[in-house]
């Protein structure tokens, strides 16, 4: 009998193998931590800036001196000449209007041009060209509204897709935003850019006459005016559909 209680002690001291307690050996064990997945890196796109920044040149896009629009007391500088700000009032059944408010005008002695007919973004067919926010859209096809006002940011002889669009004024660069010389139907009818007479070179005279940085532009459309008769659907302009 004193052996067999013996065995008995010995076995809870002592317990086998199999029966080692587990529990305590997990928490003697120390956690397993997996560590979280990082997000890989992006480099931020590159910024697109105007291949001109400070103002038209002479000799630019072919033409000599006594070819351009630049008025006699145009300096290159605010001290001469120049285009104070443009202001372009978008009518949906008409030409739009471009107004041109000059700065030291008394300084040249030509008559300096006010006033051109435009012709601005047609816009697509599902947006509303009217609305600030729609106008806005990247991909809208619609001439970007103010507020803001906008800068002549720089110039381009030509545009890079329309070779035939020439004297460009950018104002809105991300977007591909500009006033340039192109045909010009009585009513919105462009991607987005505004358009300006080529045979009367209009658009010669914002090129030649504007200050990059300085000359603001403002764009308004009037809510009450009814939209342009065409609209985009993808890459073809349409007669916009009724609602």
């Amino acid at each position: 009998m004193v052996v067999l209680w013996s065995l008995f002690l010995l076995s809870i001291a002592y317990p086998p193998l199999g029966l080692t307690n587990t529990h305590s050996i997990a928490q003697i064990s120390p956690p397993v931590t997996v560590p979280e997945p990082q997000p890989t890196p992006t480099e931020p796109p590159p910024i697109r800036k105007p291949r001109v920044t400070q103002g038209s040149q002479w000799n630019l896009c072919g033409r000599k001196q006594n070819k351009t629009k630049r008025v006699s007391g145009f300096t290159g500088d605010t001290a001469g000449t120049y285009i104070r700000d443009i202001q372009v009032d978008i009518h949906g059944k008409t030409y739009s209007t471009v107004a041109l408010n000059w700065a030291n005008a008394d300084l040249s002695t030509e008559t300096l041009p006010v006033r051109f007919n435009a012709s601005p973004g047609a816009g697509r067919c599902d947006v509303d060209c009217r609305s600030i926010a729609d106008s806005k859209l990247s991909g809208s096809r619609c001439t970007p509204l103010s507020p803001p006002s906008y800068t002549i940011q720089g110039y381009d002889c030509v545009l890079e897709k329309y070779p035939e669009a020439k004297y460009v004024s950018w104002l809105h660069w991300d977007r591909a935003i500009a006033f340039h010389a192109y045909s010009l139907p009585p009513y919105p009818a462009s991607h987005g850019c505004i358009r300006l007479a080529t045979k009367s070179r209009d658009a010669e005279w914002i090129y030649d006459n504007s200050l990059a940085g300085i000359t603001q532009v403002k764009i308004n459309w009037d809510k009450s005016e009814s939209l342009g008769g065409k609209c985009w659907q993808g890459e073809t302009q349409i007669d916009r559909p009724k609602k």
